[in-house]
This record gives C-alpha cells, sequence and structure tokens, in this order.
C-alpha cells in the first residue's frame, strides 16, 4: 500500500513538471524617465527599484502595478496582465518552457517620461513603431492621492 501511494505521487510529480500546465509571470519593466523609480505589484506585494535606463523584473500575473516616483507621486497602471497579453499581435510574450520546473512568459514594459507604459518586443530597448501594441497598450498612469 506505501509503495503504491508514493509510486502515485512520483508518478504525478513527473506529470506535473513535463506537462507544462503550470506558469509562472513575470514583468520585465525598463525605466525610460530621469530618475530611479519603485514598482510595486499589487498581486504579489513585491517592489523593485528600478534606475533610469536600465531593467529590472518582477513577479506579477494580474492586477495593478503602482510607481513611486523619487518626490513620492504615486500612480496606478491597471490590468497589467502578461498573460492575457496577445501573443498574436506582434510577439510580445517571452515564452521560455522547462522540463524541470514551471515555465516563464515575461512582458516587457517601458515607463515613459510622460507617464506611459508601453510594451516592448522581447530582447528590445525601445518601443517599435512598425509593430502595434497589444490592446489597452500604452496605458496611462492615474495619479493616486497621497
Amino acid at each position: 500500500m506505501r509503495q503504491a501511494l508514493r509510486l502515485f505521487f512520483v508518478c504525478a510529480f513527473i506529470a506535473m513538471l513535463t506537462t507544462g500546465c503550470y506558469t509562472l509571470s513575470t514583468v520585465r519593466f525598463a525605466n525610460g524617465t530621469t530618475a530611479k523609480v519603485k514598482v510595486r505589484s499589487s498581486q504579489t506585494g513585491q517592489e523593485i527599484e528600478v534606475a533610469p535606463a536600465r531593467f529590472e523584473k518582477l513577479p506579477h500575473a494580474c492586477g495593478d502595478l503602482i510607481v513611486t516616483t523619487t518626490n513620492g507621486q504615486r500612480f496606478r497602471f491597471s490590468g497589467i496582465d502578461p498573460p492575457r497579453v496577445d501573443g498574436s499581435s506582434g510577439g510580445y510574450l517571452e515564452r521560455r518552457s522547462s522540463i524541470f520546473g514551471p515555465g516563464y512568459i515575461t512582458l516587457s514594459l517601458l515607463l515613459g517620461a510622460n507617464s506611459e507604459l508601453h510594451a516592448l518586443l522581447p530582447g528590445k530597448k525601445t518601443v517599435e513603431s512598425a509593430v502595434p501594441q497589444p490592446d489597452d497598450y500604452p496605458k496611462t498612469g492615474q495619479r493616486m492621492a497621497d
């Protein structure tokens, strides 16, 4: 009985690892402003600090991103849902699969000086004007009360 139960759990674990049904989602956030910003995921509660002209990754699958500037202004960018970005509209999602664990999808975003958030193609540092932005992008940040 114990061996059968152990065998069942081992087989279930191996099946989970190899089916690719479990995926982690991240946002690769680029700061296109002239000062550091802090970015917090409303979903995970994790926060990163991003220097000007730098990229940082933040675990995030759905919900809002809150951007705080060095002078304390906060902006809410609603509906940042990497898994829902249509990969057929220019291939904005970077997908990485793994046979040893969960796969990853990453959506790259660029915060502009005008408080707009643009989607970036994987591996790019600037917005590709020839490729249309995904639905609902660019997103304008809503200023939050102090």
